[in-house]
Formats: structure tokens, C-alpha cells, sequence
């Protein structure tokens, strides 16, 4: 279940990826920190039986909203593998859909994230390219 980031209700800083994945991922809150100062941004918390699990953040483009991109997406260690993974990608696919604005979605990733690039891969993202940064790019049209 996705629901809209709780301001206060809970500590996103807890939420913590594997010793292994902490080079693929910057920490939740820098996106939070973002989240102030860009309004188009959209935060969300993953939960998994009334538990938060996980969190992400989205933001369509600035050119008529056409594209969108997922520039968080995570999932804390203690419940990876466990498929809310796939059901919460599902989901904020769903959610972007509904907006009907939006042609193309896109995601950044470390090329050595192998389960990033399986979880995006399994609802149709297709590498693309790589950044300056030299993270993937890959995207899904909707």
C-alpha cells in the first residue's frame, strides 16, 4: 500500500538498505530535504500491514508533465524479498497513470543493482542509457 509521506508520524532515516546496497542508494533524506523546495515532488510510504517498509519519491517533468521520473525508490533490508517490492512499484505505476499526463515514465539506477534493474525490468523498463553519473537510465511508456 502506498500512502502520502506522514510528516511526523514516522522516522524515514530508520528505513535502512543492505550493508552492499548503501553505494546504490542516497539516504531518504535527502529526498525529504528536496521535497522542500521542489512542490512538484511527490513522497510516499510503503507500507506493508499497517508497517512502513519502505519509501520513494516521484516528479513529472517540467514540460507539460509528459514524462515522469522515480528518483526514490526503497524497500528496508528486513523486508526485501519479500515481493511488496513488486506490488509497490505496481502501485505508484497505477498512481502515475491515473494523473493522465504522463507518456513516460524513468528511473535512475546503479548499473551493478541487479534487483533494481530485475524489479524494473518485470513491468517493462527497458535500459536506455547512462547519466553523467553513470547510473541507468530506463524507462516504460504508460
Amino acid at each position: 500500500m502506498l500512502l502520502d509521506w506522514p510528516y511526523t508520524r514516522f522516522d524515514y532515516s530508520s528505513l535502512k538498505v543492505t550493508k552492499d546496497q548503501e553505494d546504490y542508494i542516497t539516504s531518504n533524506l535527502y529526498s525529504i530535504a528536496e521535497s522542500r523546495f521542489s512542490p512538484s515532488c511527490h513522497l510516499r510510504a510503503i507500507y506493508m500491514q499497517e508497517k512502513v517498509v519502505g519509501f520513494l519519491e516521484y516528479e513529472f517533468g517540467d514540460s507539460d508533465k509528459d514524462d515522469c521520473t522515480i528518483w526514490r525508490f526503497m524497500i528496508d533490508q528486513k523486508y526485501q524479498n519479500t515481493g511488496i517490492g513488486k506490488v509497490a512499484l505496481g502501485l505508484l505505476l497505477e498512481e502515475i497513470i491515473s494523473y493522465k499526463c504522463c507518456q513516460l515514465v524513468d528511473v535512475y539506477y546503479h548499473p551493478q543493482n541487479i534487483a533494481a534493474q530485475k524489479l524494473y525490468a518485470s513491468y517493462g523498463f527497458e535500459q536506455v542509457g547512462d547519466r553523467d553519473d553513470g547510473t541507468v537510465i530506463a524507462e516504460v511508456k504508460v
